[in-house]
């Protein structure tokens, strides 16, 4: 595996388990955790050799793409609790980082 693969899947990982964690959260306490998020990629973007200019812009885009994962994951959270409740089996469920394109069924 290449480096730059596998440090694609490392931050990949990384970004799941931040969208988690923000998405087990009250709505009211996430957008502090978004503003550490922010400030935290505009530090390393900078630190990389982005422009503060570059690094504001990466650090905005990587919180957009979490606030988008956390409402999938909300989403997609209601509909396992509806199809627990309906006593239906849950939906084959992708796994980030896999090797393989194939479901998994939980």
């Amino acid at each position: 595996m290449s480096v730059v693969r596998a440090t694609l899947e490392r931050l990949l990982q990384l970004i799941h388990r931040r969208a988690l964690k923000i998405a087990a959260l009250p709505e009211d306490e996430r957008d502090s955790h978004y503003d550490l998020l922010r400030l935290s990629c505009c530090s390393a973007a900078e630190h990389i050799g982005q422009s503060p200019d570059e690094a504001a812009i990466t650090a905005n885009n990587m919180v957009q793409f979490v606030r988008a994962l956390v409402g999938i994951i909300e989403v997609v959270g209601e509909g396992s609790d509806q199809e627990r409740s309906s006593d239906r089996r849950p939906a084959p469920t992708r796994h980030f980082g896999s090797r393989e394109n194939s479901t998994t069924r939980i």
